[in-house]
C-alpha cells in the first residue's frame, strides 16, 4: 500500500520575475506542473518560498483545471513536514513535461533515500544558464553540492526532487532571503545520500521571455509519443503541430476536432464510392494529418481522459470502415468485380484486428503494447496513419484494387505477427 510520503508535493516559489506567472497555451508553467503530478497521482500540494509568490500561486490554482487539487501556503515546511515522511519537491518557474513526472513519481518510489532530478547533458550547462547546477562525489552516486556558479559542476538542477524532513529544516536554518533549492539540498546532501535521477530535455525554466518560447516548443514537442509510426512522424506531425499551435487560442475542444476527423474520413468515403479518387485520397490524409490535432490539443490542455480515448477509437475504426467501403465499390466500378468485395471484407477485418489485438494485450497484460518493438515493420505503414497514407497513394495512382490487397493480407499478417510476439513474452514471463 502507499505511504502518505508519495502523495504530497511541495511547490518552492521563486521570485525569478514575472515570466512565470505567463500562460504558455493558457496554462501557467506552476498549473502544468500541479496537473503532472495529479495525472502522477499525487493529490496534495504545500507552497513555500517567496511569500509573495507563493500567494500567487495559490491563488493561480484556486481557479482553472487546479481548482479541485488540495493546496495551502505553509510558512514553516519543517513543521507541515511528518517525521520520516519524503515529499516530492518542484519550482514554480520550471516547466515540466507530464511524462518526467510521471517517470520520476514512478521511479522515486522503490529509492530508499532522497533523489535529485538532474540533466547531465552537455549542452544543458549552456542552454540552461540561470539554472543552479550540481556535482556529486566521485562515483556519481550522491550529490556532493549544488550552487548557481558551482565550478566543475556535472549537471543542472531541474528543481524537482524527493526530499526527507531535512531538506525542510535546511530551508528554515537559512536566513529569509537566502532561502534557495539548492542550499537547502546542499545541506540535505551534508547529512544524508541524495541520488541523482537523470532527465534530458523534457524540461524548461521560465524566467523570462525568451524562456516562454522555448517552453512552448517543448509544450508542443511534448505531444509527440515514441509509439508515433512513420507517417506521423515524418509527414502528419510537422502540419498537425502547426494546427494545433493555432486552435490552442481557441474555444475548440479536443472531442469537436475528433468529429471533424471522422466527417472527413466520411467525405474521403463519399469521394471514393463517386469516383473522385483523388479527392477522396487528399480528403484522407487530412483527416490523417487532423488525426493527430485532437490528441495533441488535450494533451497540451490536460484534457485527456481514458473516456476520450473510448471514444476518439470508436471513431477512427469506423471511419475507416467507411473508408475502405468507398474504396471497394471505386475498385468494384472500375471493374475489379466480385474481387473487389472479398478484399474489401479482408481490410476491414485486418483493420480491426490492428487494434483488436493491442487492446486484448492490454486487458490481459495489464500494460500499453509498446509499438516501437516492431522494428522495421513499422515501415509498412499498416498502422492507422499509414493505412490513411496508401489511401492517398491509391487516389493519385488508381490502384484501389492493389491497395486493397495490400491491406487484406498485410493487417493479417501483422496480427499473426503481433500474436506470436506476445506469445514469446508471455512464455518468457
Amino acid at each position: 500500500m502507499e505511504t502518505p510520503e508519495r502523495r504530497r508535493c511541495v511547490l518552492f516559489a521563486t521570485g525569478s520575475g514575472p515570466a512565470q506567472r505567463t500562460p504558455i497555451f493558457t496554462l501557467r508553467p506552476v498549473e502544468r506542473t500541479v496537473l503532472a503530478f495529479l495525472r502522477a497521482g499525487v493529490r496534495e500540494f504545500l507552497i513555500t518560498g517567496d511569500p509573495e509568490e507563493a500567494r500567487w500561486a495559490y491563488a493561480a490554482l484556486q481557479e482553472g483545471p487546479c481548482r479541485h487539487a488540495r493546496v495551502r501556503v505553509v510558512e514553516n515546511l519543517a513543521a507541515a513536514i511528518g517525521a520520516g515522511e519524503r515529499v516530492f519537491l518542484a519550482a514554480t518557474d520550471v516547466h515540466y513535461d507530464r511524462r518526467l513526472v510521471v517517470r520520476f513519481v514512478e521511479g522515486a518510489r522503490s529509492e530508499a533515500e532522497s533523489a535529485v532530478a538532474v540533466d547531465y547533458r552537455a549542452d544543458a550547462l549552456a542552454a540552461h544558464d540561470g539554472a543552479p547546477r550540481a556535482a556529486f562525489w566521485p562515483g556519481g552516486e550522491t550529490l556532493r553540492m549544488c550552487g548557481e556558479r558551482l565550478v566543475g559542476a556535472d549537471a543542472v538542477l531541474t528543481g524537482l526532487a524527493l526530499v526527507t524532513p531535512g531538506f525542510a529544516r535546511a530551508l528554515v536554518e537559512e536566513e529569509p532571503d537566502k532561502r534557495s533549492q539548492g542550499r537547502a539540498l546542499t545541506a540535505l546532501a551534508q547529512r544524508e545520500p541524495v541520488k541523482p535521477f537523470a532527465v534530458a530535455s523534457l524540461w524548461q525554466e521560465v524566467r523570462d521571455e525568451d524562456d516562454v518560447a522555448v517552453a512552448r516548443r517543448k509544450v508542443l514537442a511534448g505531444t509527440v509519443g515514441v509509439s508515433d509510426g512513420i507517417i506521423s512522424r515524418y509527414l502528419n506531425r510537422p502540419i498537425s503541430l502547426r494546427i494545433t499551435e493555432r486552435l490552442l487560442s481557441s474555444a475548440v475542444k479536443p472531442w469537436h476536432i475528433s468529429v471533424a476527423t471522422f466527417v472527413w474520413t466520411l467525405g474521403a468515403a463519399l469521394a471514393f464510392a463517386l469516383g473522385h479518387g483523388l479527392v477522396g485520397g487528399l480528403l484522407a490524409q487530412f483527416a490523417s494529418v487532423l488525426d493527430g490535432v485532437d490528441g495533441e490539443v488535450a494533451r497540451i490542455r490536460y484534457q485527456d481522459s481514458p473516456f476520450a480515448g473510448v471514444y476518439d477509437a470508436i471513431l477512427d475504426r469506423v471511419g475507416e470502415a467507411w473508408l475502405i467501403g468507398g474504396m471497394t465499390i471505386w475498385a468494384w466500378s472500375m471493374g475489379a468485380g466480385q474481387s473487389a468485395i472479398a478484399l474489401g471484407f479482408g481490410a476491414v477485418a485486418g483493420n480491426s484486428l490492428s487494434m483488436l489485438v493491442k487492446e486484448k494485450y492490454g486487458t490481459q497484460f495489464r500494460r500499453r503494447y509498446a509499438d516501437e518493438h516492431e522494428g522495421r515493420a513499422r515501415w509498412l505503414l499498416l498502422g492507422r496513419d499509414g493505412r490513411l497514407f496508401l489511401a492517398l497513394v491509391a487516389g493519385v495512382t488508381g490502384q484501389v484494387e492493389v491497395v486493397l490487397a495490400y491491406l487484406a493480407v498485410g493487417t493479417h499478417l501483422q496480427a499473426g505477427a503481433r500474436v506470436l510476439r506476445i506469445r514469446s513474452e508471455a512464455a518468457g514471463a
